[in-house]
């Protein structure tokens, strides 16, 4: 083979590998809590074998990352150079972002984990109840996305959730430790994430206030996205598109068979529990990804955020969003919005509209 022929070979190679074939990229490492049901999506497509597809298809590699999520976070992970992609609440990360947090959300994960209870006795029967009245609310992190919904939710009922004249009052405790505050009345209210909240509800016999799985204003919105970050990002957009590609698979998988995901996140000990408390858990929950879905989210969210104090008032959400956002088309990358799974077929469909709806099943 003469040379004209061998660089003839070696194009043709690489336009069908695309443009990964033109250099030697690092594997992408992938976070993926351990102990952390609302990480399905991520765990499924690792376990099924959809991260291999994906980065196949571009002739790049991954590794898996597990981070404890008892003993560390992956914005750690992030901050210390040693993950690319991940999983998160989004209204978590938004202050962080706003810090500096090199992050950009690539996909919608799934919607409904957190929930808000108060004891069965307790005199408060709906969230109206809490205007004009000192109210203790027991979270894990006053930048958890629990508080963040929370003052989100009060703010529209017209309760003030901040400043000295607040109708009510965060107070940290653990995440084990909440519902025992709650049971000896140290706190009126606690803001839990599953698996944990159902495990309390169950074992404490507690009431629940809130569920953001079904109230109006969160069953249309994620709790849960998908994110890479900045450097990946710049450097790497197939790689991170790849990632995106699989994690929505994953998340269809889990919406159209739950007790699989569940089967599969026990078989790797990434979770504790039952396969049928799991499954029961994550049928629940509305795991449609959708890009749009997730853009319209972020937009949503941040803005509220300003509106509560948490997010600067000079910030423009406008800007922050997009340089938050991946944006494959000016990368000149088709990906599709999400994807939908049929179990009898085992077949994906790629879906380039935003859906009707994030709650499951509609």
């Amino acid at each position: 083979m003469n040379l004209r022929s061998i660089i003839k070979t070696t194009l043709i190679s690489a336009l069908l590998l695309g443009t990964s074939a033109f250099a030697d990229f690092k594997p992408v490492r992938i976070a993926h809590y351990t102990g952390v049901l609302c990480s399905a999506p991520v765990h499924v497509a690792w376990l099924k074998g959809y991260f291999d597809e994906e980065f196949k298809k571009i002739g790049q590699k991954f590794e898996m990352v597990p981070v404890d999520a008892g003993k560390n976070s992956v914005n750690e992970l992030i901050v210390a150079g040693k993950v690319d992609a991940g999983n998160d609440l989004l209204a978590t990360e938004l202050q962080p972002i706003q810090n500096g947090l090199p992050i950009v959300f690539v996909t919608g994960v799934h919607t409904g984990c957190t929930k808000y209870y108060v004891t069965k006795k307790s005199t408060i029967q709906k969230l109206e109840d809490l205007k004009g009245r000192k109210t203790k609310v027991g979270v894990i992190g006053l930048s958890d996305s629990s508080v963040m919904s929370f003052r989100r939710k009060l703010r529209d009922l017209g309760i003030v959730a901040d400043g000295p004249e607040a109708d009510v009052e965060f107070i940290v405790y653990g995440a084990s430790d909440l519902p025992i505050a709650l049971e000896k009345g140290a706190v009126d209210i606690i803001a839990l994430h599953d698996p944990t909240a159902a495990t309390a509800e169950k074992e404490y016999g507690l009431r629940k206030l809130l569920d953001t799985a079904i109230d109006p204003k969160f069953a249309v919105e994620y709790c849960c996205v998908a994110f890479v970050t900045l450097k990946l990002w710049k450097e790497n957009p197939e790689g991170a598109a790849a990632y995106t590609r699989a994690v929505a698979r994953g998340s269809a998988f889990v919406n159209s068979n739950p007790r699989e995901a569940a089967r599969l996140q026990l078989s790797k000990d990434v979770v504790s529990g039952s396969e049928e408390f799991n499954a029961q858990l994550l049928e629940s929950y509305g795991h449609i990804p959708s890009r749009k879905a997730a853009l319209r989210t972020f937009n949503i969210v941040a803005a509220e955020l300003q509106k509560t104090g948490v997010l600067k008032k000079k910030l423009n959400i406008e800007k922050f969003v997009k340089s938050h956002f991946a944006d494959f088309e000016s990368k000149g990358i088709k990906i599709p919005d999400g994807y939908s799974y049929d179990k009898a077929t085992d077949k994906f469909t790629e879906n380039f509209e935003e859906p009707k709806s994030l709650v499951k099943n509609i």
